[in-house]
């Protein structure tokens, strides 16, 4: 073979073996693409803008609906928008990628050929560390975008969409978020059925809300005569803006006739002040919608303010005196261990001490009180098992039942939560003195309200039954309309007497019964201190006039043991929780809340029966 026939040969051969190499060689992956993002990967919300905390309050569809009135066109204001991803969105996110958004507005802006699509504001910009961002916008730039050469009280009613043109990495998306909005929208409906009733320099006001709130942030009352020092008008007052066809003296609104703050969606009444005591006045309700803009005012009423009588004037036009007496409130603590009860007893002395009586009563009052706060310090003194007493068996369990421990845990508290019909004795003290007003019953009736409260007793023994010391509190409030000068008329005007009675006392349970007879009933009785804390309002007044009065408190009842309906539960709340016992009971009880016997103190006190629920632990 030749030369040239070998060299031939040899660039054959190599050629022929980076053939099959370049054959045999697999291809290089292809790049993973990364997913696709569209409208439904974004949030995109309109947001009402409060103009004196700048706090963004996203509209409902209902409300947004209604933004873009005649009246915001009228008085151009700022209004928020916000974008932000979805979690799935934020998942679809690869390293380095960036968001960019513009809004615009327009029917077909997702359409990358739209031409009457105008963008405005800055851009809004998403990445994986910012998923959520937003910008104020002002509203004249919608008002110019969809009617430019149109007045504000001539706006079409026309709908569009508010575009966020989303560009991923310089690449607009395939779908875009958008939201409705709405040009021209109608003003809220004005409230119906409203009324008035007279009130001391004012007017107690009452109306039937719209059909629909959504799209409302509440109410403002107008007054014909204004008050004095009108508040400031919760709608937009610009030209244009206010609405017309109201009634005289409303036809065209008035900020000086205004008579109310802003009554928010839910309260369909307000109690109007600073009015001019017989001066006929009209009045009418708006309903504000989320723009600012105000309805038409409602149909009108009319009232003339006067006095009115509430508990306090009553009572002391009656002749009452105690209203006038003042006094150190009493309290109580409710602590761990003996802290509790010294500062009880402490409060309780500064009390007596301090109050309008006499030396030996005072004397007598200290020593009852030093009793019981010594007695249970030296009961706890001897140590917990002499304090605690006996621990006996449930009732009905057998002490060699293998499932249960043979006896009760420690015994150490009772508390209950009472529940009774109250109706306090202020009257007494002008039917002893020979007067014939019954404040009270004037202005309350004469029915009974309910009293709630607790009481929280601190085992101090177990000698014959369980002695103990316990502190209360309770609450009770009437409530009512005052009265006009004529003691008959029920007025605009509220009144209310609140009582908060509060009781350190000795008590006696004849668990003996329960522990050695199996007995579920038993029988206890209670004695001790009392006082309440008192506080008598009316809507006429600014304040309120508050005081104490002392006296004690007695009881007697019967408490039944639950544990018969479930052994095996009861058996087993007292390992899980340390819950002794679970009963019902009932009681008859004085509270002589009356200044022990005195002629010159508000009497709070009853005669009076109460039921509950009593848990020993």
């Amino acid at each position: 073979m030749s030369s040239r026939n070998r060299v031939s040969a040899r660039v054959a051969f190599v050629a022929a073996a980076a053939g099959a190499i370049a054959i045999t060689t697999p291809p290089a992956p292809a790049r993973a693409q990364a997913a696709a993002f569209g409208a439904a990967d974004f949030e995109l919300v309109l947001s009402r803008i409060d103009p004196s905390s700048g706090a963004f309050t996203a509209l409902t569809d209902d409300a947004r609906a209604g933004f873009f009135t005649a009246a915001r066109c009228a008085c151009p204001t700022s209004y928020g928008v916000t974008l932000a991803l979805t979690s799935d969105g934020a998942a679809k996110l690869a390293a380095g990628d960036s968001l960019d958004a513009t809004m615009m507005i327009g029917s077909d802006c997702d359409n990358v050929s739209a031409a009457a699509c105008p963008s405005f504001g800055a851009s809004l910009t998403l990445d994986a560390s910012t998923t959520s961002t937003r910008q104020t916008l002002s509203t004249s730039d919608v008002f110019s975008a969809l009617a430019p050469a149109a007045s504000c009280t001539a706006l079409p009613a026309t709908s569009s969409r508010l575009w966020a043109i989303v560009r991923r990495n310089g690449t607009r998306l395939d779908s875009q978020p958008s939201l409705t909005i709405n040009l021209g929208g109608a003003r809220p409906t004005a409230p119906t059925a409203v009324t008035a009733q007279t009130a001391d320099s004012g007017l107690l006001v009452s109306w039937t809300p719209p059909a629909s709130t959504a799209a409302l942030q509440g109410y403002q009352v107008l007054c014909s005569p204004g008050p004095s020092s009108p508040p400031a008008a919760a709608f937009d007052t610009c030209a244009g803006a206010l609405p017309t066809g109201g009634a005289a003296p409303f036809a065209s609104l008035d900020a000086a006739l205004i008579c109310s703050g802003l009554v928010g969606v839910g309260t369909n009444s307000v109690r109007v002040h600073g009015l001019d005591n017989g001066n006929h006045t009209i009045v009418s309700v708006l309903a504000i919608g989320d723009d600012g803009a105000a309805s038409a005012p409602s149909v009108t009423a009319e009232a003339t303010p006067g006095p009115t009588l509430g508990f306090h004037e009553l009572y002391e036009e009656a002749g009452g005196t105690g209203m006038g007496m003042t006094g150190c409130a009493i309290g109580g603590g409710e602590g761990g261990g003996d802290a509790a009860w010294l500062v009880m007893t402490i409060v309780v002395g500064i009390v007596v001490v301090t109050s309008r009586r006499g030396r030996r009563r005072r004397r007598l009052l200290a020593g009852v009180a030093l009793v019981i706060a010594t007695s249970g310090a030296a009961a706890r003194a001897a140590g917990d098992d002499d304090f605690d007493g006996p621990r006996p068996a449930l009732a009905g369990v057998a002490l060699g039942d293998p499932r249960v421990p043979p006896a009760e845990s420690v015994r150490r508290w009772n508390l209950e939560l009472r529940f009774g019909p109250y109706y306090p004795d202020v009257d007494s003290e002008l039917a002893d003195r020979g007067l014939p007003a019954r404040p009270f019953q004037e202005v309350f009736s004469s029915k009974k309200r309910l009293m709630t409260g607790f009481e929280l007793d601190r085992h101090v023994a177990h000698w014959g039954g369980t002695w103990a010391v316990g502190i209360g509190a309770g609450y009770y409030k009437a409530t009512a309309s005052a009265l006009a000068a004529d003691h008959v008329t029920r007025t605009g005007d509220e009144t209310s007497l609140r009582i908060i009675p509060l009781s350190l006392a000795a008590i006696y349970r004849a668990d003996v019964l329960r522990s050695e007879l199996g007995s579920p009933v038993v029988p206890y009785a209670k004695l001790g201190l009392g006082g309440a804390l008192w506080s008598a309002s009316d809507t006429s007044a600014s304040g309120s006039t508050s005081g104490t009065t002392l006296g004690w408190n007695a009881a007697a009842g019967v408490s039944f043991d639950l544990s018969f309906l479930d052994a095996d539960a009861a058996r087993t709340m007292d390992i899980e929780t340390g819950i002794n016992q679970f009963a019902i009971f009932f009681e008859v009880s004085r509270a002589a809340l009356d200044g022990f016997g005195s002629s010159s103190v508000l009497r709070v006190g009853d005669t009076t029966w109460a039921g509950g629920l009593m848990l020993e632990m």
